[in-house]
């Protein structure tokens, strides 16, 4: 059978960029969802004609021209000829709807990750207008297309929904206007878990914030905890460091290293003791999974599947620029950083959360299940 993979980037600065949608499809669903029985392919929407590429020696990438560039008759008898039995989507993004306009006949599995209804736009647009307009400029102008595709779909029985985070299931339904009773299905993000014995976890002083600097992320109370913590090295891996390296040159104990990858990356979350978030909006980040495969606890206003609260410390709502709930933050890592035995009942059991959810075993044996089940 063949999956088509829908997405807007592939992890590569050419592919759309490297967001963690494109993690997502490149380094967990096309690296392991295909076998014997499962081809897989992706589409990506480029101003291009149609070209097919080969990545990793393995993975089938396709560009198809936007619809304004190509000939509509010829896009149907393209998607005819590649003879796919059924679409995988990570939200229903332009690609979905562009595709759909002329797929009628086969399933779309729509993976819900990040949905954001209007209450959650007006918290970024709060930090972020660059992000905002990106809703203004394609959602909001298209939400009756996609929500009336995603009834047809839903009326024709072609639609499967699963999602990576039960609390994300009310989102969805705001968003999309799906019906209350609409079976949707659980299906855990995968983590790569390493080899790592939690008992054997260096103590360290070491805090770390992981992800891109964007206001959303609301890094400078990462920063400014780092002043009131003198006695602990605040580690920030991400994008988008250089605007804030000169501003906060004066706190010794805050060290900037950039986008982080590969064993650096591995090195610096074998040695973190509390990984902190602050972002004004999350689903379930990747890098709480990440930092919980290597024994780190969570500090977060935010509380995804209430994985903050089981693991570490939720600090409550935090609103705006958010300044005002530094001492919070410095409060609970303080608190944390000065109960060894908490911090040890968290590594443990964190780690074994994530072995038992979210392992790549568990994750592609439940989609290459459902996808199996789905197709005729």
């Amino acid at each position: 059978m063949k999956i088509n993979l829908l997405v807007e980037e592939f992890f590569d600065k050419e592919l759309g960029g490297y967001g963690g949608y494109g993690m997502l499809a490149r380094e967990y669903i096309a690296e392991y969802i295909p076998n014997e029985e499962i081809e897989l392919e992706t589409f990506l929407e480029r101003s291009k004609n149609p070209r097919e590429m080969i990545l990793d020696e393995k993975k089938i990438v396709s560009y198809i021209p936007k619809p304004s560039l190509f000939n509509p008759l010829k896009l149907q008898k393209y998607l005819d000829n590649k003879k796919i039995d059924i679409y995988l989507s990570i939200e229903c993004q332009r690609i979905v709807y562009e595709v759909f306009k002329y797929e009628k006949r086969k399933k779309l599995i729509l993976w819900i990750q990040d949905p954001r209804p209007q209450d959650d736009w007006e918290k970024i647009r709060s930090l972020n207008g660059d992000e905002y307009e990106s809703y203004i400029n394609y959602y909001s102008k298209n939400e009756e297309k996609i929500n009336n595709l995603i009834a047809d779909l839903i009326k024709e029985n072609r639609l499967v929904v699963i999602t990576q985070g039960k609390y994300l299931v009310d989102k969805a339904k705001r968003l999309y206007k799906l019906p209350e009773d609409i079976n949707i299905e659980f299906v855990p993000n995968p983590v790569k878990i390493p080899d790592f014995d939690v008992d054997l976890k260096p103590e360290t002083n070491i805090i770390t914030f992981l992800g891109r600097l964007s206001n959303v992320k609301r890094p400078w109370i990462f920063f400014e905890m780092a002043r009131k913590l003198p006695q602990y090295e605040f580690y920030v891996c991400g994008v988008g460091h250089e605007s804030y390296q000169e501003k906060y040159k004066d706190v010794k104990n805050l060290k900037f290293f950039g986008h982080i990858n590969g064993e650096k990356k591995n090195e610096i979350l074998e040695n973190t003791q509390i990984l902190v978030n602050t972002s004004v909006h999350e689903a379930i980040p990747i890098s709480f999974l990440e930092a919980l495969s290597y024994g780190a606890s969570i500090v977060s206003c935010q509380k995804p599947d209430n994985i903050t609260e089981m693991f570490g410390e939720y600090v409550g709502v935090v609103n705006g620029e958010g300044m005002d709930s530094v001492n919070a933050f410095a409060e609970a890592v303080e608190r944390l950083m000065t109960d060894k035995k908490q911090l040890y009942e968290n590594r443990k059991n964190g780690r074994k959360y994530i072995c038992e959810v979210h392992s790549i075993e568990k994750f592609t044996n439940d989609l290459r299940k459902i996808i199996t089940e789905n197709v005729k």
